[in-house]
């Protein structure tokens, strides 16, 4: 009897049953369900990243321009404090293509809408729930060709008084104190309108521009975690909900 040995034994050959075949989905599913998250997560503040250098650059260059265009000895012929928050955001509108301006006036354009801020942390707490830092008028706003704003809140008086409300650890004021304040106008920016999470430190900053003809960040960390380090960092809240103890 001829036994020929190039033949192959295919009784021999072994597939994967459905138990092995479940057993490895089953695995795949759970990484999956770990990274995909963070991957997610990572892509998202990437582009936030990405984003709060653009406009944080479009501002600096458009105030630079300004000066620049009519021979200011600073950027204090812009921010001027005889002018109003409209006029200020007309006349930097000016050098920024296709910049759109909003006024008081301004109810029906969808860029104009009026939305809340919130801090960085669910710190500032009012009658026991979390509240409003702050909010993006219509007034004094420039709408930009990409998506992003720049709000001009122009004060009348440089160097100023203020009242400063002293609140204790459920929000509830406890004391008023005034105070000299040598900011001559705010400057916010967003970068993605009224999309969320519409807080500092994320999708919101603020700059003050000063008596000394300079403007700076308002809460300088949080915009370094994105010019210097490329992060991302704040909690998220709802305005409204109770305050957690």
């Amino acid at each position: 009897m001829c036994y020929n040995s190039n033949m192959k034994n295919y009784s021999l050959e072994k597939g994967f049953t459905l138990a092995e075949v479940l057993i490895t989905i089953g695995i795949i599913g759970v990484v999956a369900a770990l990274t995909i998250p963070t991957l997610i997560k990572n892509y998202q503040e990437k582009i936030m990243v990405s984003k709060v250098k653009q406009v944080h650059s479009q501002l600096m260059n458009a105030i630079q321009l300004y000066v620049a265009k009519n021979n200011c000895q600073n950027m204090l012929c812009l921010f001027d404090t005889k002018k109003t928050s409209d006029e200020v955001a007309a006349e930097l509108a000016t050098v920024i293509r296709k910049a759109q301006v909003c006024t008081s006036a301004d109810t029906a354009k969808k860029y104009c809408k009026f939305y809340e801020f919130k801090d960085n942390k669910p710190t500032y707490k009012v009658d026991g729930v979390y509240a409003s830092s702050d909010g993006m008028s219509r007034s004094g706003r420039i709408y930009l060709p990409n998506g992003m704003i720049f709000k001009v809140a122009q004060r009348s008086a440089c160097p100023s008084t203020y009242v400063s409300i002293i609140r204790d650890e459920n929000g509830y004021e406890i004391n008023r104190v005034e105070r000299v304040s040598n900011t001559c106008a705010f400057v916010y920016v967003d970068i993605n309108n009224v999309q969320g999470p519409n807080q500092f430190g994320a999708d919101v900053y603020r700059y003050d521009v000063k008596l000394s003809g300079k403007i700076e960040p308002y809460q300088k960390d949080l915009l370094n975690n994105a010019l210097l380090y490329n992060k991302i960092e704040y909690t998220p809240y709802n305005i409204g909900d109770p305050v957690e103890e």
